[in-house]
């Protein structure tokens, strides 16, 4: 591994290097790391003519000293980002792209690339990515072994005195960024750097076509945390059993991921949970003397069909009560064991648990399953799938708004008794798939979609406090991006049983029938996730999930 290096933490303050060590394959062994490995890297890179000469200031350009600011708001696109919370912006590239397959990008690292591209320009260009980014500015995280979030500035030797000494430091002052003159002559400076920026989850990221360029700006964001806990534990056997009422169910360490149906059809690797709520009073809802009749009448019912056969003792035995000793009549069975029954009721009443920790919603049109991965330094991400239930997702997709998502995230409800409906058992289950993709954005054309035009023109383009080369402009602009959602770490998976319990050989068995909600929060269908740290509500991930591809961990 490379020599460690200091890293740079992204705040409009400049703030000290903290010196980050990284962790490699071989030392993660062993380790139950979750489940989000992402990856994401924006990259907008500057190709100069030096023959073409763009007068900056040319043209009919309004002068802003004069706009009102009722004229400025005229300028702003439908996307600008007003602060750190949900925005239209972040998922703008999935309605860009809305195409049907798996997409992961970074809103967050598209913004920073963008703060980093707008303190170089001026002029028309500067305006267009303003109406864009507005005032955004990046909070200032920790750098550790589970995220990284660094900024890079890379200039070739030979275009080193173009670059001006006031925008580079503009970079390192407000971005921390590294600024790195190179020979391109090779990628590996560049490839080492987005390895170590990047938790080592990306390698070679560049190819050759990038050494013809004479500078190139990149933000490189990385994450690699565990989950608060697992999404099914090897360890746990989550089991309900009522006593004196028919429900049961449990999930039982057995595989290390389940099979789920996908779409109707595809098998898919997937994670079991499940929350289980009693709020059906029983005792309340049918009264003591009712529940004494029903026994009364079960009990005269079992001991008339010969039920106590060879029991030799009168007591409590597996759950059923035995009479042999002398038979009993209803009335007896009443006398002795009805406070027994009704205790037994109560103790179920109130009963709250789940498989593990998440947060939940559903309602007619959408299914929401959100979970929140471990405090790394003061942050705290949470992944939350958003699945349609009665459209397709691109369509969901094209309509959606910011208002939506956070209305969704603001319904959220977690697992505990006051989340679930009064009067009834309520059973959530659900399958949760595993997957592991990568995409590229088409960048460039999205930008331009978005009204930052003139930065790719070279006709156009004013970057004159980025270079003193009038020249330039940006020719080129990618993203790419990867995600791996795992339990990685499981040795063992769990199935689901439900079910009735049955009688033993000579016991009086009866279970009261208890009205049961069952809510499934399966995500079968393809849908949309996004990452955020819950502090700010900023996204930093996005994406869709419309096949959940094989599973096979990166460690």
């Amino acid at each position: 591994m490379k020599e460690k290096k200091k890293e740079k933490v992204v705040t409009e303050e400049k703030v000290e290097k903290e010196e980050i060590t990284f962790e490699t394959p071989s030392n993660k062994k062993g380790k139950k790391k979750l489940v989000i490995g992402i990856f994401i890297a924006v990259l907008l890179i500057g190709g100069a003519l030096a023959s073409y000469f763009i007068f900056c200031n040319g043209g009919k350009k309004t002068d802003p000293k004069k706009e009102t600011k009722k004229d400025e708001d005229k300028k702003k696109s439908a996307y600008y980002i007003t602060d750190n919370s949900i925005q239209d912006f972040d998922l703008r590239f999935l309605q860009l792209e809305n195409t049907e397959q798996n997409k992961i990008y970074s809103p967050l690292s598209i913004k920073y690339a963008l703060q980093m591209l707008k303190e170089g320009s001026d002029g028309d260009t500067k305006t267009q990515i303003e109406n864009i980014i507005g005032d955004y500015k990046g909070h200032k995280y920790t750098n550790s072994n589970n995220l990284s979030l660094a900024n890079g500035l890379f200039v070739k030797d030979s275009y080193k005195d173009s670059i001006k000494d006031t925008y580079i430091k503009t970079l390192t002052d407000k971005y921390n960024a590294d600024v790195v003159f190179d020979s391109f002559s090779s990628t590996s400076t560049l490839n080492n750097w987005v390895g170590d920026k990047t938790l080592g989850l990306i390698k070679d990221m560049f190819n050759d076509d990038v050494l013809s360029l004479d500078y190139i700006l990149v933000n490189a964001l990385g994450i690699d945390m565990d989950w608060v806990n697992q999404i099914r534990s090897d360890k746990k056997y989550y089991e309900v059993n009522f006593k004196r009422e028919k429900y049961n169910t449990s999930l039982s360490p057995y595989n290390e991921y389940d099979n789920s149906k996908f779409n109707g059809s595809k098998d898919v690797k997937s994670a079991k949970i499940a929350a289980i709520t009693n709020k059906y009073d029983i005792v309340n809802e049918l009264g003591r003397d009712k529940i004494a009749e029903i026994l009364k009448t079960e009990y005269q019912k079992w001991l008339d069909e010969g039920a106590p056969g060879a029991c030799e003792d009168f007591g409590q035995t597996g759950g059923g009560f035995l009479g042999a000793e002398k038979l009993e009549s209803g009335q007896a069975f009443i006398d002795k064991y009805l406070d027994t029954y009704i205790n037994e009721l109560n103790e179920n009443y109130k009963h709250n648990s789940s498989s593990t920790d998440f947060y939940w919603y559903t309602d007619d049109n959408v299914k929401v399953f959100a979970k929140d991965l471990k405090e790394y330094d003061g942050t705290t991400l949470e992944y939350v799938g958003i699945m349609p239930k009665t459209e397709s997702l691109n369509t969901y997709v094209n309509n959606l708004k910011a208002s939506d998502v956070t209305k969704l995230i603001n319904s959220l409800k977690d697992t505990s008794l006051d989340s679930f409906k009064d009067g009834v058992v309520t059973e959530l289950t659900g399958d949760i798939p595993m997957f592991n993709f990568d995409y590229e954005l088409q960048l460039k054309d999205d930008l331009q979609k978005l009204g930052i035009k003139d930065v790719f023109d070279s006709s156009k383009a004013d970057l004159s406090k980025l270079s003193t080369d009038k020249s330039t402009y940006i020719s080129y602009a990618s993203h790419k991006a990867n995600i791996e959602f795992s339990n990685d770490g499981i040795k063992a998976a769990a199935v689901t049983g439900i079910g009735g319990r049955g009688g033993g050989d000579c016991g009086f068995y009866y279970f009261f029938d208890v009205p049961v909600e069952k809510i499934d929060l399966s995500f079968d269908k393809p849908y949309l996730f996004l990452i955020i740290d819950k502090s700010t509500n900023e996204v930093w991930f996005t994406g869709t999930v419309y096949e959940p591809t094989e599973y096979v961990s990166n460690y």
